[in-house]
């Protein structure tokens, strides 16, 4: 995340703020353009929209206090949405399964997600967090995946080992999320500089667009969905062989634009108590929505 993300973030986490946002109905509305709401139901609904106009989902849990809490809400979320659920993606931080706790513990959480997933028709995508939490995600990600091949892995292209790693998952035929990541990583690991970035995204495109994996992009550029595009159509690849990965709130025309032309465009859906930090994401992301957050903050209804 660039330095002004990081000014923009403190600002909004502030004790007082924060606490005064919380507060605020204003607020959460604006939070509302980038997540569903607190409540499995807040999810349920969106999703019933959303899958109206052709796009598949993604949903990814916001716990606040308790990180542990989405290893249980995530099956009442799938058990919620009944036969909906077929096709779905849950998109799990390996610290929500408990993996800074222990790697056993994370294990037995994600086996047990893992096979609640299974029973609907379902799929989970590991996400990706710290650089140094990179290879021990890897390392779980294999250990569940060798008995529920479904199970993907994001790879932050902009981590260096990121290309090696996408060959070698090519060649397993893993499901495998490319992105560049937002989580700060040392030089002496991690590429910089947007250019340099989005060069190592195409690279590990190609790398799996080339392959028997299962290539899903999470990109919002146009130029990268472009070149998407073409390396599948090179690859023979359909509208079941890859897809497009976007937030909720962001670009939703091109997301049914995608979809119009007959390819996957799935649409990341964030929900649960823990949403001030999403919002502050972001708005992060996004500086120049400060000006609304400031507006709500302030709104007396």
């Amino acid at each position: 995340m660039r330095r002004s993300g990081n000014v923009v973030t403190q600002f909004v986490r502030s004790g007082p703020l924060r606490q005064a946002a919380r507060d605020s109905d204003s607020v959460r509305e604006l939070a509302q353009q980038w997540f569903a709401g607190e409540l499995i139901t807040d999810a349920v609904f969106l999703a019933e929209k959303l899958r109206r106009q052709g796009l598949s989902l993604s949903f990814h849990h916001l716990p606040e206090d308790d990180e542990l809490s989405t290893a249980s809400q995530l099956p009442s979320l799938l058990r919620a949405l009944g036969s909906d659920a077929d096709g779905v993606e849950l998109s799990v931080k390996a610290s929500t399964m408990g993996l800074r706790q222990s790697a056993k513990l994370a294990e037995a959480n994600l086996r047990t997600l893992a096979e609640s997933a299974d029973e609907h028709g379902a799929v989970i995508t590991l996400e990706m967090q710290r650089p140094e939490e990179y290879e021990a995600t890897l390392d779980l990600f294999r250990a569940v995946r060798a008995d529920h091949p479904t199970l993907g892995i994001t790879i932050p292209v902009n981590i260096r080992r990121a290309e090696a790693d996408c060959r070698d998952l090519a060649a397993e035929g893993a499901r495998v999320r490319v992105c560049i990541g937002s989580y700060p990583a040392p030089r002496d690991v991690a590429i910089h500089g947007e250019h340099n970035k989005s060069r190592a995204l195409v690279r590990c495109l190609r790398i799996l667009m080339e392959s028997s994996a299962y290539p899903m992009l999470a990109s919002h550029d146009p130029r990268i969905i472009a070149i998407a595009q073409d390396l599948a159509q090179k690859n023979g690849r359909g509208r079941d062989d890859f897809e497009f990965q976007m937030l909720l709130g962001v670009r939703p025309l091109e997301q049914r634009r995608l979809v119009d032309i007959g390819l996957t465009a799935r649409t990341y859906i964030p929900f649960g108590p823990g949403w001030y930090e999403y919002l502050a994401m972001r708005i992060a992301a996004r500086p120049r929505t400060l000006l609304s957050y400031g507006r709500a903050v302030l709104d007396k209804r």
